[in-house]
């Protein structure tokens, strides 16, 4: 039974009794040492049953490792973005460092009744600390949030954004490295209604092609019909790359050719709908799927053909070892000007003929976003294509003068620059972070778009890759000053302790680059810090640290207090000895993470990777280390596709700065730390 189906008035009563029996089995004593405590529940017990608009909330406490947690279910699905903002309002960080924001994976055996009554993504899940003080004060601050929003006068929760902006804060969250972030906009996307089910599945497809989740991709339910209904090339050249990674590099990797091509012949390979397609317009891996493909039906003349049309386009180097002879076959008679019709290129700045007849191509980027603006087509088709081959050649375009391209973006509409945002953005921002052009007007006039919005989660994340990609194009003093300076306007309306690690990234590029103009910097990173000093005992310790050592670096004489909580240094675990992989493509920001992990925690090795490829050294690394730190950030497949097959463990910080990298990082070795002395404890009883 879904517990977000909409009940009608006569299936009232059986909704309000499948709720108790749903209640009372959760916190049964039995299963759960919460329910020993009548005292402690009962409120918010007889709330999760007898109200209607307010979240239930569920206690849950294991007695033996002393986790106490509170399980945060909304009534609808529509509430999930007014439901963290209430928690962020009313627990976190004053009562609870983790959960309040982003709802949890529900993978453990007492959740299972959730998941199977509301579904992935339905849960926040809010950690308790060990001190009791805290853990009364956690309660109070979820039984006050429970009772004010039930008394409150009917309101409407939401209040929803336009598709098109949620889609593009979904790509743009994608861009900058925020997974979660991502998630939560697909989420809200898929509540919300407007989009058909098989363009949902591309967005999830796409968030999982991210996070380098290969398996997850191939066992998507549905995948098989969105596959049948032609998806764009991208969906399917990730569906290609999943299959490299599941099943076709393992095998090469031995020499198994046969193994690989038994693979694709499996039936649930879903190999069978997605041999058509032009080969030029995907990324390596998948065109590595193609070619062991063709020879897995023999045919032997389109293998040789395909391969001698990659040598001809410079991406030769795709071919596998395996296939070489194929090559030795191609360069005899005619192979390489015989008629290539299956698999005819289509050109990589232009639209085809048919479709758009006597069009001018595309070769500049002002053009290109000036046609996106203007809802054209084949400028989207572009677009798409330069993501899908991110890692690879990229497509090349005409470089434009920084004043021409700031003046495009200028001049856009509220609703052309809806379209920039969800389809030239992300792809204009890449080849930024890719090449040496240096946009410093470009980017100030972006960012001055963000700034004059809302800055919800999606934007903070631009527009630290706004920042990044600014400070990387050594401006003068004064095109840093005035970055800074329009900056800086919409501060005081998001640095909070909840937003922390937003903040401290922010803080943290200023103090990694040279400044032109160092008053500009010290007032800009004060700017950001003084919030959170004057909330510094809400920081959680990771991230008081990382202030610690930004207001010694930048010399800002900030005092900050050494602890943030009445909870003892001894519940803390010890870190010992480990080894972790911190991958992303910024080395500033990977060897800033590196030095302060090893500072803080000398016995742990930081093993750090930029590859674009999946390297020997990536998977060894990856297969060797007790987990990885995967920044998605303009990251390649190839390479985030290696970390997901090899990694024991993946973690994903919010951001791409190194304080939200670093802080993800320090979590995970004191969660490694804990799981540690847990089996050492089972082990000598």
């Amino acid at each position: 039974m879904n517990g977000w189906h909409v009940a009608s008035e006569e299936e009232a009563a059986r909704q309000a009794a499948s709720t108790q029996q749903f209640v009372d089995h959760f916190l049964h004593r039995d299963r759960n040492d919460a329910g020993k405590y009548p005292s402690g529940i009962t409120l918010l017990r007889d709330a999760a049953v007898k109200y209607h608009k307010s979240p239930m909330v569920l206690p849950w406490l294991n007695e033996k490792t002393q986790r106490m947690a509170y399980y945060v279910i909304p009534r609808q699905r529509e509430e999930i973005t007014a439901v963290r903002d209430l928690l962020v309002a009313f627990v976190g960080p004053s009562f609870a460092k983790y959960g309040y924001d982003v709802p949890a994976a529900l993978d453990k055996p007492h959740e299972a009744a959730i998941l199977k009554r509301y579904g992935a993504g339905s849960t926040f899940v809010i950690q308790a600390t060990t001190d009791t003080d805290e853990r009364r004060g956690l309660r109070t601050a979820l039984e006050r949030m429970v009772e004010v929003v039930e008394r409150a006068p009917v309101r409407s929760w939401s209040a929803p954004k336009p598709l098109g902006r949620l889609l593009a804060d979904f790509e743009a969250a994608l861009l900058s490295g925020a997974p979660q972030t991502a998630q939560a906009l697909l989420q809200q996307i898929d509540h919300q209604g407007g989009l058909s089910p098989a363009n949902v599945k591309h967005l999830e497809i796409r968030l999982l092609a991210a996070q380098g989740k290969a398996n997850e991709i191939l066992a998507l339910r549905g995948l098989r019909e969105v596959l049948l209904q032609d998806p764009p090339v991208p969906v399917k050249d990730m569906v290609l790359s999943a299959l490299f990674t599941a099943y076709i590099e393992p095998a090469l990797a031995e020499g198994d050719l046969a193994r690989a091509v038994d693979a694709l012949k499996a039936p649930d390979s879903q190999f069978s709908l997605l041999t058509d397609g032009n080969l030029l317009t995907l990324s390596e891996q998948a065109i590595t799927v193609m070619l062991v493909g063709m020879h897995g039906r023999g045919d032997r003349a389109e293998l040789s053909r395909s391969i001698a049309l990659l040598d001809a386009e410079g991406r030769g180097d795709t071919v596998p070892e395996a296939l070489a002879s194929y090559r030795r076959q191609s360069v005899h008679a005619d192979t390489v000007t015989a008629e290539p019709a299956e698999i005819e290129p289509v050109a990589t700045t232009e639209p085809e003929p048919e479709e758009t007849p006597g069009k001018a191509p595309l070769n500049t980027w002002a053009e290109i976003v000036k046609a996106v603006a203007q809802g054209d087509k084949t400028a989207f088709e572009l677009c798409r294509r330069m993501d899908v081959r991110r890692s690879d050649i990229p497509i090349q375009v005409e470089a434009v003068s920084d004043a021409e391209m700031a003046g495009v973006f200028a001049d856009l509409t509220d609703p052309e620059y809806e379209a920039v945002w969800q389809y030239a953005l992300g792809p204009f921002l890449q080849e930024l972070a890719r090449v040496e052009v240096f946009y410093p007007q470009t980017l100030t006039t972006v960012m001055r778009s963000i700034v004059n919005q809302r800055c919800d989660p999606a934007n903070l994340a631009v527009l630290d890759l706004l920042l990044e990609l600014f400070l990387r194009t050594a401006p003068n003093a004064q095109e840093y000053t005035e970055f800074l300076e329009q900056m800086s306007i919409g501060f005081d309306q998001w640095v909070a302790p909840e937003t922390a690690g937003q903040a401290l990234d922010f803080v943290d590029r200023l103090a990694n680059f040279a400044s032109p103009a160092p008053k500009a910097r010290i007032q800009t990173a004060q700017l950001l810090l003084a919030p959170l000093r004057v909330h510094a005992r809400r920081l959680d310790e990771a991230y008081l640290s990382t202030a610690h050592s930004l207001s010694d670096e930048l010399g800002l004489r900030l005092e900050w207090p050494e602890r943030v909580s009445s909870e003892s240094a001894e519940n803390k675990p010890i870190v010992g000895a480990a080894q972790i992989l911190i991958y992303g493509l910024d080395e500033g920001v990977l060897q800033r993470v590196q030095e302060r992990i090893i500072q803080r925690f000398p016995r742990v090795k930081v093993v750090i990777s930029a590859e674009k490829v999946a390297s020997r050294h990536l998977k060894d690394a990856a297969r060797n280390s007790d987990f990885s730190v995967m920044i998605t950030q303009c990251a390649a497949h190839a390479a985030t596709n290696c970390i997901g097959r090899y990694a024991k463990e993946v973690v994903y910080p919010r951001g791409a700065g190194s304080a939200s990298v670093a802080h993800a990082a320090i979590n995970a070795l004191y969660d490694l730390a804990t799981r540690q002395q847990e089996i050492s404890t089972r082990r000598n009883r």
